[in-house]
């Protein structure tokens, strides 16, 4: 059974439950007060009528009493109890004694009547008022509710199913949609597809917004796995041919224990290769992806750098110096890790692409809540249609850069590693004259 049927069916079973109820209820108490309500109209009537009594010049003024009010008759006698004027029912035909002010039952025929008497002293002459109502007298009441019940139940049963019907299907229609647009989404490979319902109730349209940021991770997880297998497959190729001609070419040729080593120095300087491309794509796609978890600890990023410049050792310094201009008491909430990372790379950069006996400056400020590091370089440089590049990967600028065993993914990982500490980087590059790169962190 659909939830829209469900929906309908309990609304309409609760409208027959409440009406039910309220018709029981309105027997009940019209059956125990009707009663009570007769007689006490009798008595009100009787009452009304005595006061409005007056015998002016020897005559009654008659027009001033209500012989039929409110399902009560009243008639006028004389001392004597001969009728004087008044109306009574057409099938009251009894006639008990007079007793002033009290309320009795009497029966004429199969019914019961209610009577009730008031001498009214006139001074001149005295009269007789009685009322009499019949005791089941309803005043059609219960026949009006069960003509209205007829009516109506029927109608409030049809408007329930109806608008029951209605309500479910316009409340579960953006579920169909959301349901409709996720098949899709699924059966068509297309994860770039978005539900994006603009109309429906609140909570649908928060559902559909989970769906669109699921599918949004699941997309963005499947373009990085794709790209982490395109990029591996494309970078490893060059070193496992390279492995498998020097295993080739030792099984071959390599004669003498020299040759043999050599050719193990290639295959382990390929190995080594492979394997920095290897972690450097692993850490890449864990920070896009955020599959594993880096914690950050508050700590004082003027020893880590200082610390971190001391103990690098380029492949090659070239004859460039180091120097540091680093403020102290600079902190920062940082991953330790990432951080050493990230310092190595920018030096290593600095160090491949660095003026022969040229000058490498690493400096460290607290510029207003931001901790800024800057490593300055001073050489090839990088032309300015290049710049927007750099933070791609595998990108080289020149053969000359590959040569040089760049991977293309250092930059790449300065910027997400900087990014996943809520800060930037830039580059501010002048060919021939130097390149400067800038990391700003949140200072702690």
């Amino acid at each position: 059974m659909s939830a829209k049927l469900r929906v309908t069916l309990w609304s309409t079973l609760m409208v027959l439950i409440l009406s039910a109820m309220t018709l029981v209820f309105v027997i009940v108490i019209n059956t125990e007060t009707v009663t009570g309500e007769a007689s006490g109209r009798l008595v009100k009537v009787v009452h009304h009528n005595v006061d409005r009594l007056e015998f002016d010049r020897g005559h009654f003024e008659w027009d001033d009493i209500d012989f039929y009010r409110r399902g009560v008759f009243t008639s006028v006698y004389n001392a004597d109890g001969e009728l004087i004027l008044g109306a009574a029912p057409a099938d009251y035909d009894a006639k008990p004694a007079f007793e002033s002010s009290v309320l009795r039952s009497v029966s004429s025929g199969d019914k019961d009547f209610y009577v009730y008497d008031v001498y009214v002293d006139m001074t001149v002459t005295g009269v007789w008022l009685r009322g009499v109502v019949p005791a089941h007298d309803t005043s059609n009441l219960m026949h009006i509710i069960l003509i209205l019940t007829c009516t109506l139940l029927p109608l409030l049963i049809l408007i329930s199913v109806i608008g029951g019907w209605l309500i479910a299907s316009s409340a579960f229609r953006p579920m169909e949609q959301i349901m409709d647009a996720a098949e899709s989404i699924t059966d068509g490979d297309d994860l770039s597809r978005r539900i994006g319902l603009k109309h429906g109730a609140s909570e649908m349209k928060r559902l559909s917004r989970s769906f669109d940021r699921m599918f949004s991770r699941l997309e963005a997880s499947f373009n990085t796995q794709k790209q982490f297998s395109s990029d591996a497959s494309h970078e490893l190729r060059t070193p496992i041919a390279v492995i498998l001609a020097e295993c080739d070419r030792a099984k071959r040729k390599d004669n003498s224990r020299e040759e043999f080593l050599s050719s193990i120095a290639v295959i382990e300087e390929q190995g080594q290769q492979m394997n920095e491309l290897v972690q450097s794509l692993l850490c890449l796609t864990r920070l896009e992806h955020g599959t594993e978890r880096y914690p950050r600890t508050r700590g004082d990023l003027s020893l880590m750098l200082a610390a971190l410049c001391d103990e690098f050792v380029p492949e090659d310094s070239r004859g460039i110096a180091l120097s540091l201009d680093i403020d102290s008491g600079v902190e920062a909430e940082f991953n330790p890790m990432l951080i050493s990372r990230l310092v190595q790379n920018l030096l290593s950069n600095a160090y491949k692409y660095g003026r022969e006996n040229g000058h490498i400056l690493v400096s460290l400020r607290r510029e207003e809540d931001s901790a800024v590091m800057r490593v300055k370089d001073d050489g090839v440089g990088i032309a300015a249609e290049d710049l927007p590049k750099i933070w791609q990967r595998f990108w080289q600028a020149a053969p000359s850069r590959s040569q040089n065993g760049s991977t293309g993914l250092g930059l790449s990982m300065v910027k997400d590693i900087a990014e996943f500490h809520g800060g930037s980087v830039a580059c501010e590059s002048i060919p021939g004259v130097g390149t400067v790169f800038t990391v700003s962190l949140p200072a702690a």
